[in-house]
């Protein structure tokens, strides 16, 4: 079973990635049949295919980084994130993301993930 100190480079590659505008290197973090759902209550993609229409849609100048170490138990995950982006002029930070996520088999990658988090809580930066 993995530990959190396994899990978190997958997490550090996936906010590395969608930080950088790395398509590929985003959807190699997740099986091909993966299910996302950012945020819950959003439409579910499924799939390579629908889940990288997802990231074409979401190209933004952010950066996504690892808020504090994964909660890991058997192959779920909840992993806190947090996420600075710039609209207009103005920097703002979305400090708590909570993403549970479900590992493939040998945990290297997503087979889900499920982000929560509250677009009341984005804020100006400071």
């Amino acid at each position: 079973m993995p530990t959190s100190a396994d899990v978190l480079p997958l997490l550090e590659r996936y906010c590395a990635a969608m930080t950088s505008h790395d398509r590929e290197g985003w959807l190699d973090c997740f099986t091909d049949d993966a299910r996302q759902e950012d945020p819950v209550g959003a439409p579910v993609n499924v799939g390579r295919e629908a889940i990288g229409k997802f990231f074409d849609e979401n190209i933004t100048d952010l950066t996504l980084t690892v808020a504090a170490p994964p909660i890991v138990a058997g192959n779920e995950v909840i992993a806190f994130l947090r996420v600075d982006i710039m609209m207009g002029d103005q920097k703002m930070e979305l400090p708590r993301i909570v993403d549970h996520i479900v590992l493939n088999y040998d945990g290297t990658k997503f087979a889900s993930l499920r982000a929560f988090f509250d677009y009341a809580e984005l804020r100006a930066a400071e």
